[in-house]
């Protein structure tokens, strides 16, 4: 018997041994290989949470295999062109992070799962207030999640990140696709914004190029998205390795200025393999059976009863893509994910499962306007698409294999600026589309991306946006444990419609935006519009006569978003916040200022020209203010949509509030 012939036998013996399992039984056999434990202790710095006690961090690299012919992993773009070994597998790594009850008898059972953006935790701020690291107790902010007793894990999914690069950004390792092992080449693109006066800046590539030859490249630059772009010569860049180019930056451009460049790129890893492993890992952890090896699962004494995926802004996206392409079923089928929270990801994807991917980009009304990514379906629901006849959803594959999870879509008002929001709820042609009754959408009304911790200007013209985020994603949390394990329905969605008249176009006076002219604040001109984008052509062609129609939510009397879960900051408020905000001179003026929103503190007293009431004639008194506060909070807790942690929290805040006279 041939050596090729025993390499069949025995994955043949070992897909037949995975299939045998019963139903519901573990995958993780197959997937991971072996889960190398790196390092294992306190997790911030020994803090005690209520009766969930102390937590443990589990650091640890998965070593993962995967079988290119099996109809779960054909989606995968280029794994067909990954080396294998005799087995026919292919192998990779990622990295894993395990925040997990000490005392698995403490445990909730709720496993939260997050995917890292760009390899780091951010999940830990928009829920916990935290900041992002493990090692010390101010890092576990108010520390809701582990008070609850939830294991919580990040998975890396991002192959472009290194392998655990600082210790804490979680990345993977995955295989360069190759034809016949002969390298494979394609064209690329750069995009890049320096927001600085440098002369001479640098851009790094995320594939190498394939020739440093500058006649098979072009570089440009254009002063905003919507500009002609203009050719620079050899003589203004250089390439410094095959990773990275120097630019001499022309005069006549302000810092905002778009710089695409256009080579010829070699290398492409297989990206896709990133819902691969979040797929598996995720499956593997749930299951608690060993690896392949037979080394015990760390959660093994757990055992969780519920799986969630949370996702923040990036990894949101990544979450849609992941839903969308069928990576909730395991290798036989089975559920992965019972339950899963997109925050901030708008109606775009990720630009991951695609042959010289680069998943961080992101597409803005400024920068990166035609990342792939952002094209047709957007909403959960199966529909027709208006522009372009393809009929599809998020929801579509998941609802035809019963692999959906019971999802809660979650937006700031960002996000209808930036990320076209709207398309999640309408076709994009001025028609509703129904959610699928496993959805709820939410917006945080009149909120910026990830809220700032204090008003701050950079390179916007005006303050951004600190309205409070964070107490609605913990009580939705809470609602999507319990619906995902029991069955319990959450608050219905509350998210604006054009059923009622709270989408409009973007213009101020159909938003119904208050005139802050007077007070130095301009209405932005400008979003993040859509088109029908063909990317089969380098760089991609937009079609300015299929453009989508998109809407923003209407505003009452103060500036602030009507529909929506509208905390205390905005029911009452001290200031308008909005989820936009405008570039400052020098730095591609008026264009939308990246994911900021906008703060503007209400006057004192009454200012000529300020057609918002000023403080002293909302609330008299310091007491009076904290009882309309008192209101808001309760009226919200009342409908399940904020803990009562959280309504005493903005209680007690109010009544010592420096802004209103006592």
């Amino acid at each position: 018997m041939n050596l090729l012939n025993s390499a069949s036998l025995l994955l043949l013996f070992s897909l037949s041994s995975c299939a045998m399992l019963p139903s519901g039984g573990p995958v993780a056999p197959l997937a991971v290989e072996r889960f190398e434990i790196v390092a294992r202790g306190p997790a911030f710095a020994g803090t005690r949470f209520d009766d969930a006690g102390d937590y443990e961090l589990v650091t640890a690299v998965a070593h993962m295999r995967i079988d290119p012919r099996l109809p779960a992993n054909r989606g995968i773009v280029d794994l067909g062109l990954a080396p294998v070994g005799r087995d026919g597998l292919v192998r990779y790594k990622t990295d894993v992070l395990i925040a997990r009850p000490r005392d698995a008898s403490k445990a909730s059972g709720v496993m939260v799962v997050e995917a890292p953006n760009r390899g780091n935790p951010l999940f830990l701020r928009m829920v916990n207030e935290g900041n992002m690291m493990f090692d010390n107790a101010a890092a576990a902010g108010t520390g809701f999640t582990m008070r609850r007793g939830h294991t919580m894990v990040w998975v890396g999914w991002q192959g472009d990140l290194p392998l655990f690069g600082n210790g804490k950004r979680a990345g993977a390792a995955f295989p360069v696709a190759t034809a016949g092992g002969k390298p494979i080449t394609g064209e690329s693109i750069e995009e890049q914004v320096f927001d600085d006066a440098k002369p001479v800046s640098t851009m790094m590539l995320d594939y190498p190029a394939a020739s440093q030859d500058q006649a098979v490249a072009r570089l440009t630059v254009r002063a905003t998205a919507g500009g002609e772009p203009t050719p620079l010569p050899a003589s203004a860049w250089r390439y410094t390795s095959a990773n990275a180019i120097e630019i001499t930056r022309p005069r006549g451009f302000d810092a905002g200025a778009i710089y695409q460049f256009q080579y010829l790129a070699r290398d492409p890893k297989v990206m896709g393999l990133g819902l691969a492993a979040f797929r598996d890992v995720g499956s593997f952890l749930k299951s608690g059976a060993p690896d392949g090896t037979g080394q015990a699962n760390p959660l093994a004494d757990i055992k969780p009863a519920v799986a969630l995926a949370v996702g923040v802004s990036q990894s949101g996206r990544f979450l849609r893509d992941l839903v969308w392409e069928g990576f909730n079923a395991d290798a036989r089928g089975g559920k992965v994910y019972d339950g899963a929270m997109v925050l901030i990801a708008g109606a775009r994807k990720a630009f991951i499962n695609a042959r010289f991917a680069q998943p961080a980009r992101n597409s803005t009304q400024h920068i990166e306007h035609l990342t792939p990514g952002d094209q047709f379906p957007f909403s959960y629901a199966v529909t027709t698409d208006p522009l372009t006849g393809r009929t599809d959803g998020i929801f579509a594959r998941c609802e035809q294999d019963g692999t959906c999870p019971k999802l809660m879509h979650i937006d700031s008002s960002v996000e209808f600026w930036q990320g076209r929001a709207s398309l999640i709820v309408t076709n994009g042609a001025g028609k509703d589309v129904p959610l699928p009754a496993d959805v709820r959408a939410y917006l945080m009304s009149s909120t910026q991306h990830i809220w700032a911790d204090r008003p701050a200007v950079g390179i916007c013209k005006y303050q951004n946006n600190p309205a409070q985020q964070a107490p609605t994603v913990r009580v939705l949390l809470d609602h999507l444990a319990s619906w995902a394990r029991s069955g319990q329905a959450p608050p219905a969605s509350r998210y604006p419609r054009l059923a009622d008249a709270m989408l409009v176009p973007p213009e101020r006076d159909a938003v119904g935006f208050p005139d802050l002219g007077k007070v130095g604040v301009a209405y932005p001109a400008v979003i993040n519009h859509l088109d029908v984008v063909d990317y089969s052509v380098v760089p991609p062609r937009a079609d300015p006569n299929r453009r989508y129609q998109l809407l923003v939510p209407m505003a009452d009397i103060d500036g602030h978003d009507i529909a929506g879960v509208r905390l205390p900051d905005v029911a009452v408020p001290l200031a308008t916040h909005a989820g936009w905000n405008l570039r400052r001179s020098g730095f591609a003026q008026d264009q939308l200022c990246g994911l900021n929103g906008v703060h503007v503190a209400l006057p004192a007293t009454p200012v000529a020209g300020d057609p918002r009431r000023a403080i002293s004639e909302r609330y008299r008194s310091r007491l009076e203010y904290a009882k309309a506060v008192a209101i808001a909070a309760r009226a919200l807790r009342d409908e399940g949509l904020l803990l009562d942690d959280d309504t005493n929290r903005f209680i007690e805040r109010a009544k010592v509030e420096p802004r209103v006279k006592p």
